[in-house]
């Protein structure tokens, strides 16, 4: 299990890292768009990371890790499919 703790918290860096990046080009790539509202979508981005983390280090104490961290997937794929869709709708 450990080594897919390592390998989600690695995908996780990237994902996030990703949408970051995405969020500070279309901040360039419009600059018609206010700059709060990409700052917010970056800080919702930052928060959930660190909320991910949290329930990442939770799950080495749960009973059902594969299931779990299974759920923990699925969370994560919704949460950044949302941050994407914020980003797009710009």
């Amino acid at each position: 299990m450990g080594n897919s703790i390592k390998k989600l918290k690695k995908e996780i860096n990237y994902i996030f890292g990703d949408v970051i990046d995405e969020a500070n080009y279309k901040q360039l790539e419009k600059p018609d768009v206010d700059d709060s509202i990409i700052e917010s979508i970056i800080d919702e981005a930052v928060t959930a990371y660190e909320d991910f983390y949290e329930k990442i280090n939770a799950g080495r104490k749960v009973e059902n890790a594969k299931k779990y961290f299974k759920e923990l997937s699925a969370e994560l794929e919704g949460k950044v499919n949302e941050l994407v869709d914020k980003i797009k709708a710009l």
